[in-house]
């Protein structure tokens, strides 16, 4: 079976090793930030993206740069090429989610969410940012979300940590041991 995010992987791991290499984190991190925003903006791109690999092979650096040109520095260009050749441009969500992971690691960052079933008030989440920030350090990326779903309750996720102490997460695991029954 066919996992996009296996396949992002090779694809995030180099870019990560370019922009350490030549010391354009910060650049490469903002690039892919701006392709994030364009991809999840433009369904024009997504289906453009994913009607690619039709495209004659020859054709494919050409059309990367008529898109993109110059605005993105060469690492994201070299990414966005190779993508293309490889007829994984529909990937690229992966590959961004899985650079910013990779990425975060190399610079020994983390980022901590916390997803809420309402939106907290600005103490609790004052309370929240100073316990992550304790544990994890001062420039820890604090990042919130709101989803009704979890009905009540948090789930905090901290790398590969998950806490699910949602109403959700309850009565899921409460279905789980009855099944086990």
């Amino acid at each position: 079976m066919y996992n996009e995010e296996e396949a992002a992987r090779p694809y995030a791991r180099a870019l990560v090793q370019a922009a350490a290499d030549l010391g354009l984190m910060a650049r490469v991190r903002g690039d892919m930030e701006t392709l994030d925003v364009q991809w999840q903006g433009s369904p024009e791109l997504r289906d453009w993206c994913h009607a690619f690999h039709s495209v004659p092979r020859a054709a494919h650096r050409a059309f990367v740069r008529e898109v993109w040109g110059e605005s993105l520095c060469p690492p994201v260009r070299t990414l966005l090429e190779a993508l293309s050749e490889g007829g994984l441009l529909a990937a690229l969500p992966q590959v961004i989610r899985v650079f910013r992971r990779l990425a975060d690691r190399a610079e020994g960052r983390v980022a901590v969410t916390f997803v809420f079933a309402v939106a907290p008030s600005q103490s609790t989440l004052e309370t929240l940012t100073d316990k992550a920030r304790a544990s994890y350090g001062p420039t820890t990326e604090i990042r919130t979300e709101v989803d009704p779903r979890l009905g009540a309750g948090l789930v905090v996720r901290a790398g590969h940590l998950q806490i699910d102490g949602s109403l959700a997460g309850r009565l899921r695991r409460l279905r789980q041991a009855f099944a086990r029954v």
